[in-house]
């Protein structure tokens, strides 16, 4: 009796292993690369170049605004304008993205399934401008130990309006459309403000300080296009071969500011 009990046993583990009994909780491996983001679509080509430059200004910088943050003692931080962050002759906070060509065309990619995340610190959202696809999380995270709401004034999308009364406090949103840009605010400290890009494919950035930026691409040609809140937007068309790092910059002028920011 004992023989066939261990018998039954040994029986039993080598059933569990044939069935894929490990850390994956007897699902297949997933093929190296492949995106566990929620909805079908196409998985996106391998990134073997990028398109780099600078974003630069022309013409004579504002000068940062200090905001006006008293009516909230738990708001601290001396805190100012983002609209217009240059340095070293570069522009930060510029939405680059393919919209379109051949890497795009007649396709619908996968959203990643790592979330984005915007974040209520000081009063103030870190980062200021941020790029998410289409199905992709957005993770917002109050840190500051007052009441926030995101606020979100979609047109595309619809809009919505969250509430974080917690330090700590994290909820997700997710937007099923296109739409560039989409602005976001709070209603209790209307000083504060930030702008989301929901593109359409994996191929966006933003430009970091000194207006530099690099985005990652297959080998094609492609439409650029390079957005920023308060001086519009510009295009480009590029070619890029397997390996090649392709320069092309943009430049935005003070006289393009949009009037009323």
């Amino acid at each position: 009796m004992r023989k066939l009990s261990l018998l039954v046993c040994s029986l039993l583990l080598l059933s569990l292993a044939a069935c894929g009994g490990g850390n994956n909780n007897g699902l297949p491996d997933l093929p190296a690369g492949t995106s566990t983001g929620g909805g079908g679509g196409d998985a996106a080509p391998a990134t073997t170049a990028s398109v780099m430059g600078k974003i630069s200004f022309e013409g004579e910088v504002p000068k940062p605004v200090k905001l006006q943050t008293t009516a909230d003692p738990a708001c601290k931080k001396e805190l100012f304008t983002e609209d217009t962050k240059v340095k070293d002759g570069g522009l930060e906070n510029v939405i680059i993205y393919v919209s379109g060509g051949d890497a795009v065309a007649g396709k619908s990619f996968a959203p990643p399934s790592t979330p984005v995340e915007i974040n209520q610190v000081d009063c103030h959202y870190i980062p200021h401008a941020l790029v998410l696809q289409v199905g992709q999380k957005l993770s917002i995270k109050n840190s500051d130990m007052t009441l926030h709401n995101i606020h979100a004034f979609a047109e595309v999308n619809a809009p919505f309006n969250t509430g974080q009364a917690v330090q700590g406090l994290v909820t997700e949103h997710v937007f099923d459309k296109k739409e560039v840009l989409l602005p976001v605010k709070c209603d209790v400290h209307k000083w504060m403000g930030a702008f989301i890009a929901v593109v359409d494919n994996p191929f966006a950035t933003v430009s970091t300080e000194g207006g530099k930026y690099e985005l990652k691409l297959p080998a094609g040609k492609f439409e650029i296009t390079a957005i920023h809140e308060k001086y519009g937007k510009q295009t480009a068309m590029v070619e890029v071969k397997d390996g090649d790092h392709t320069m092309t910059d943009f430049k935005f002028k003070a006289s393009d500011a949009k009037s009323g920011n």
